[in-house]
């Protein structure tokens, strides 16, 4: 006899398609494969309690039936920084980009849309069974630089509207997923004020859309709409070696420099955040023994006069997304 079969996360098939429907229609036509790491996205909806007092029901003290509850749905996606498939991650989180170039193309993705798209997401675990993810919209987007093994990775946090369970796949015909280009986790820099801090042991990025949900009266269990309610914001820090006060004395000063997170495998293949007005919050220094001494520096970005809060310039061979 053979080993019993179980569900596995390496067949976990993901594919996608930005929606051109009402909020909570899903996409039609053919999807995209992707690829992706780990995927929380779900709905989920409690049981509540309903303690009805005279009902009728076999005594006093047990509890009676449960009522109906709220559904929530959202969760994360851990991707890979790929220089190909980042792109339609990208304009998920802050819209369609600017394309220039032939055959090395450059894409200009910036904060500060009005709207944004949502997108239709089919997770198929096992045979048989689809799970259709409708009207995700993009919260946040993260990443962590290091000098670590393996590939970058980043982290997409989505709310939706909702999760339909399905006995065979909405997605069409699915086109392959892009080639895989992945950028190598020493492969990324950290510049402030156009300068590669040479000192730095990790840094972290976090970018929040001020996406919200409303519930409206309207006969469901499940989100009326997607708003961003809220300004975006972009937000990290720095881990660095102390070897001087100039980061504080940037805090103290209240100085706005540029800060560019960089992967770059070519000329023609990289991924930039440039975000150019960064400010430093004061750290200061904490001795904590005979051992080396590190700063934790926090950071927060503006938009300024000329320029969005944040620039993603992604260079591939990709014509558009």
């Amino acid at each position: 006899m053979s080993t019993a079969s179980i569900a596995l996360g390496q067949v976990a098939r993901l594919a996608f398609k930005d929606e051109s429907g009402a909020y909570g229609t899903p996409a039609s036509g053919n999807y995209q494969y992707g690829f992706y790491y780990k995927s929380s996205l779900r709905e989920t909806k409690p049981i509540e309690a309903d303690p009805i007092i005279g009902a009728g029901y076999n005594n006093f003290r047990d509890a009676t039936p449960p009522a109906p509850a709220l559904s929530e749905h959202g969760g994360s996606l851990e991707l890979p920084v790929c220089l190909n498939q980042i792109g339609d991650w990208l304009k998920l989180l802050l819209g369609a980009p600017q394309t220039s170039g032939a055959t090395n193309f450059v894409h200009a993705f910036t904060s500060g849309a009005l709207t944004l798209p949502t997108r239709t997401i089919e997770l198929n675990p096992i045979a048989g069974d689809f799970r259709q993810h409708v009207s995700c919209a993009a919260k946040s987007f993260s990443f962590d630089v290091a000098d670590a093994n393996g590939y970058q990775r980043a982290t997409l946090d989505l709310l939706g509207q909702g999760e339909n369970l399905l006995g065979s796949s909405g997605a069409g015909t699915p086109t392959a997923a892009r080639a895989y280009d992945p950028v190598k986790a020493t492969g990324g820099a950290v510049l402030f004020g156009g300068v590669a801090v040479g000192v730095l042991l990790s840094a972290k990025f976090q970018y929040e859309t001020g996406l919200s949900q409303d519930r409206y009266v309207d006969a469901s269990a499940k989100f009326g709409a997607s708003i961003l309610a809220e300004q975006a914001s972009l937000t990290g820090e720095l881990r660095v070696r102390y070897t001087s006060a100039a980061f504080d004395t940037a805090a103290v000063n209240e100085t706005d420099q540029s800060l560019e997170f960089n992967f770059v495998k070519s000329a023609n293949n990289s991924l930039t955040f440039l975000a150019p007005a960064t400010r430093l919050a004061r750290a200061g220094v904490a001795i904590e023994g005979p051992g080396g001494i590190e700063q934790t520096i926090s950071f927060r970005c503006a938009q300024t006069a000329g320029a969005p809060m944040l620039t993603a310039t992604l260079k591939n061979q990709i014509a558009s997304y």
